[in-house]
């Protein structure tokens, strides 16, 4: 499944746009979300739902500590079982469990009605501030070190995980004391899942890695279309 495939930058010029895309993707993608013809009797207005990603944003700099901490406590393995597991906590499991973390702090403070559209934007307005921001100080911190996984890889991963969570969120509507544990928990599985996904990439199974990364994201595209088919229709 390999044969012919690689994950490496072949130019300078698809380098930058593929820089391009791992600061800007999600933030556009926010946008282009935001400005969907959602109901506008029921659904948290345009500026609000910014305010909410910019919320995303400001909680990632505590958060972010937090990842670093627990970064150096756990360090990294390149071996068997520890690379996968290094980097599940280094890319995936602690990023997402810190941004859930900081939300389940900022809920209450916020003005969430149990309409399926408004759980969902305020829920994927939180998380794209968040992981946008992370997707920065990654531009940041391997800059000169840039690859195909850091470049694009991660990113699509992460996109993947934006929508899903969001998606997953009205199961788990009020988010606090059993439920909040299982939004968490729902939200470490496919954090472990898209993991594999990163590991075949350190691996040099560009196949599955693209595999373990294109369906998630094409998952999220289709439950959020059939979700909201109207909004997409309209």
């Amino acid at each position: 499944m390999d044969a012919g495939l690689s994950l490496h930058i072949p130019s300078a010029k698809i380098a930058a746009t593929m820089v391009l895309y791992l600061i800007a993707g999600l933030p556009l993608f926010f946008i282009f979300v935001t400005f969907l013809p959602w109901n506008q009797d029921r659904t948290p207005r345009t500026l609000s739902l910014m305010s909410t990603f910019l919320k995303g944003a400001l909680v990632f700099l505590p958060a972010y500590l937090v990842i670093l901490l627990v970064r150096s406590v756990f360090g990294f393995s390149y071996e068997g079982l520890l690379l996968y597991l290094s980097l599940l906590q280094h890319d995936h499991l602690v990023p997402v469990l810190a941004g859930l973390g900081g939300f389940l702090l900022l809920q209450k403070r916020l003005s969430i009605s149990g309409d399926d559209e408004t759980i969902f934007l305020t829920v994927f307005s939180y998380l794209s501030g968040f992981f946008g921001m992370l997707n920065l100080t990654d531009a940041f911190s391997a800059s000169g070190s840039w690859d195909a996984y850091a470049l694009f890889l991660l990113p699509s991963l992460r996109l993947a995980t934006v929508l899903l969570v969001s998606l997953l969120a009205r199961r788990f509507f009020r988010w606090e004391g059993t439920e909040g544990v299982l939004f968490c928990g729902a939200a470490a599985g496919l954090a472990i899942l898209l993991s594999f996904s990163s590991l075949f990439f350190r691996i040099n199974r560009a196949g599955w890695s693209i595999l373990f990364a294109v369906v998630p994201l094409l998952m999220a595209i289709s439950f959020f279309a059939m979700r909201f088919p109207r909004v997409l229709r309209d």
